[in-house]
């Protein structure tokens, strides 16, 4: 039997995984929406078992022929607290009223369930949504992955400086950090996707390391031996993520994190 897939938000990063795992599957259709078609790649382009609907994520006329018609719709939207909490209701309601049977919603992150609203501003979209797909009819599927490699490695975070070869970090260096990349994040979802089954709360990981762990696969990898700095203990960790009243994105993630694995 032929899958419908919607994926809204086609051209962010987790999506385009999402889609590029679809695409060996010839059972499956999928409908892409976004407001710029020209930046997907060429085989999203061209593949006639695609086809996208360009539109904004307040167009409801727009947003309703794209879900129209899909047996499940992955909400790939990654932006600003409106777009993540009124967008992604607007989605919903869309997919309810078009008897889309599936949604899985943005975004994909840690273990969100542990936060309150107003714990951490920039997750409490996630909080939001899961409470308003509580009561919808549509069945919710949340996608729990940790942090993004691809984050945590990056210069957002403290925990690699490429330039100084030198690894930064709060703690002990004994607190584990679950990760996954975009691309087996994006296989995870695809998969749940192509599950009729697959509802509620999926908890997946690509890996799971400390700091000194990192440390020591990086010298046995690049035979390198880094820098390694102790910034602090967590409590002065969870103090600058608020210092000033101010929420630091990738400081209180991280804290967020290691408050995981102290619990």
């Amino acid at each position: 039997m032929v899958l419908t897939v919607g994926i809204a938000g086609i051209t962010g990063k987790i999506s385009l995984c999402v889609a590029q795992e679809l695409l060996k599957h010839p059972d499956v259709l999928i409908r892409g929406y976004c407001r710029n078609p020209t930046r997907l790649p060429s085989p999203l382009q061209t593949d006639p078992s695609v086809t996208i609907t360009q539109g904004q994520v307040d167009d409801a006329a727009a947003i309703r022929s794209f879900v129209t018609g899909c047996d499940v719709v992955v909400c790939g939207y990654l932006a600003d607290n409106d777009v993540m909490l009124d967008g992604q209701k607007l989605l919903i309601d869309l997919c309810e009223e078009e008897g889309v049977e599936r949604y899985i919603a943005s975004d994909y992150t840690l273990e969100f369930l542990k936060l309150k609203v107003g714990q951490f501003q920039k997750k409490d979209p996630i909080l939001q949504i899961k409470e308003y797909l509580d009561t919808k009819k549509i069945k919710a599927v949340h996608v729990l992955n940790g942090i993004l490699t691809e984050t945590l490695f990056s210069d957002l975070a403290y925990l690699w400086d490429p330039e100084e070869t030198k690894f930064r970090y709060y703690g002990t260096g004994d607190e584990a950090w679950e990760m996954t990349t975009y691309k087996t994040t994006g296989q995870y979802v695809a998969h749940i996707a192509l599950d009729r089954e697959a509802v509620g709360f999926f908890r997946f990981l690509g890996d799971r390391k400390t700091t000194h762990q990192i440390v020591s696969e990086f010298k046995s990898v690049y035979g390198v031996e880094p820098a390694v700095e102790r910034m602090g203990s967590l409590d002065d960790l969870y103090n600058i993520a608020h210092r000033n009243g101010e929420q630091d994105y990738i400081l209180y993630v991280t804290e967020s994190l290691s408050d995981v694995f102290r619990s």
